[in-house]
């Protein structure tokens, strides 16, 4: 009887452990197509990516295909041709074709140096991406450097032209401002033109002297090292070269006043000291008792000096904040300088730096700003001179648009500093040359501000400005003109304004 218990109880244990053992089998075996299975979607994986990464469909991978296009590049550098660049209208302002064997540059301009200092140039150079601009003579403020991506980018690697660049710039305006820019002064003089429109903001002609011909561009380069390095011929006045602004800064200090409630402060016109330093007036000390206003228009360094004394300089600090003096301002064709550095401390410093004398310095294109959110109406637009980038299929990869910068001031405050602006032109054009220019400002209702900032170098040489826009009623451009490093004052340069004034009424 035990014999045969402890025989069925063997079979039972038998069993079980045959059933134990093959159920073992099946979860190794499911386990193991399960392993199977997930090393079998890796391995898919692993070759999609790398498929994908391959770069053999184009469209799949972005990156890829940029890599591929600048693989393709660096073994023939000379495929792909830089994109050409028109003006507002249409006109081929740069033509460009791949570069010859041997040469980094194969770019046509349609002028020798009108475009030089805000387009630049662009050579091909092996890089990372394939190609650059020359780095040991680019700057980073021209279009061709800042651009130079855009302009070899195409839509497939078999493209072999890069995309437009579509500027704001008006090819006859910018021809007509170099024009006259050069009647007033030479190629190798530092001075510089810059036209907005005044609603929108964008740039209708920027001219940067001093100049060299790009068309030439190994002799231009020898000619840019040949300059007396205070010319600073790589750095553009029109928006890199920060200067002395002299009394057109008179503008901000106006805004100053009215806006912090001394509208109604009156002082009296006389030469006054500060410690052992007299604050003088160009035209002498006159004694009479003169607003904002009056002062404005007599240009009064003694006024402008005695209403910020008398405000400690506060306001005038929050107001030149509100104009982006002192800041550094990225725009589409460059960042833009000036300085600020005010001592409210110093009596001294007040002073020179209520009436434009200080340690404030501005290039041309911020001097511009400052005016133009005076004609609209308080509202500083940010300048652009993007229109457009567009690839060679067509697609728009940029567009340049309207675009507030600072709410400077009020309606109210920028009108009444025009009427003193307006006023300012009409005492001026006794001194304007010749009848036909002084016609141009009364016919086209100018409103304008001069400004002569003395340097104080050894030469006793000025910065020479005039800052405007018309008409004054209804604002349509703004026009800058100066003259750096001259022993000419600011009344000059509205010689130069006013043929700029003419062209831009009666143009087409």
């Amino acid at each position: 009887m035990m014999k045969k218990y402890l025989k069925k109880t063997w079979e039972k244990l038998s069993k079980a452990f045959c059933q134990e053992e093959e159920n073992s089998k099946q979860k190794i075996n499911t386990r193991l197509h399960k392993v199977y299975f997930v090393l079998g979607l890796i391995m898919i994986m692993e070759i999609g990516v790398l498929y994908i990464n391959s770069g053999v469909v184009t469209g799949i991978n972005k990156k890829a295909d940029k890599y591929k296009i600048a693989a393709i590049t660096e073994a023939d550098i000379n495929t792909i041709a830089a994109g050409d660049i028109f003006d507002r209208n249409g006109v081929t302002i740069v033509k460009s074709e791949v570069p010859k064997e041997g040469s980094v540059y194969n770019s046509a301009y349609i002028d020798d140096y009108a475009y030089s200092q805000v387009i630049g140039y662009t050579g091909k150079t092996k890089s990372v991406r394939g190609f650059d601009v020359v780095e040991e003579q680019g700057r980073d403020y021209r279009l061709m450097k800042l651009y130079n991506e855009e302009l070899y980018e195409t839509s497939n690697i078999n493209g072999n032209k890069g995309s437009s660049l579509n500027i704001t710039i008006d090819h006859n305006i910018q021809m007509k401002v170099m024009e006259l820019l050069l009647n007033e002064m030479t190629i190798e003089d530092r001075g510089s033109a810059v036209v907005l429109d005044a609603k929108t903001g964008e740039v209708l002609s920027m001219v940067s002297l001093p100049s060299f011909n790009v068309n030439n561009i190994n002799e231009g380069i020898k000619t840019m090292e040949s300059f007396d390095k205070e010319k600073e011929i790589y750095y553009p006045i029109t928006h890199k070269g920060a200067e002395v602004m002299g009394s057109i800064f008179k503008i901000i200090t106006d805004v100053s006043i009215i806006d912090s409630g001394q509208e109604n402060f009156t002082a009296v016109d006389s030469n006054f000291k500060i410690g052992d330093t007299d604050i003088v007036n160009d035209y002498g000390s006159v004694g009479d008792t003169i607003n904002y206003h009056e002062a404005t228009v007599r240009s009064s360094n003694v006024f402008f000096a005695k209403a910020v004394l008398a405000d400690g300089g506060q306001a005038l600090n929050e107001t030149a904040e509100k104009f982006m003096i002192g800041k550094d301002i990225e725009l589409d064709f460059g960042t833009i300088n000036s300085n600020w550095d005010l001592d409210l401390s110093n009596n001294l410093d007040l002073a020179y730096t209520a009436f434009g004398q200080g340690k404030t310095l501005s290039s041309t294109i911020v001097a511009a700003m400052m005016t133009q959110a005076i004609a609209n109406d308080g509202v500083m637009l940010k300048p652009y001179m993007i229109k457009s980038i567009v690839r060679d299929d067509g697609k728009v990869l940029q567009e340049g648009k309207t675009e507030v910068l600072s709410e400077v001031t009020s309606y109210e405050t920028a009108n009444k500093v025009t009427e003193a602006m307006k006023d300012a032109v009409k005492s001026y054009i006794k001194s304007v040359e010749g009848e036909e220019n002084k016609e141009i400002y009364r016919k086209y209702n100018v409103a304008g501000k001069t400004g002569t900032g003395q340097r104080g170098d050894e030469n006793n040489t000025n910065n020479a400005w005039f800052v405007s826009f018309a008409p004054a009623d209804d604002p349509k451009y703004v026009v800058v003109v100066n003259q750096i490093c001259t022993t000419k004052y600011g009344i000059k340069m509205m010689d130069t304004a006013a043929g700029i004034y003419e062209y831009l009424f009666n143009q087409n």
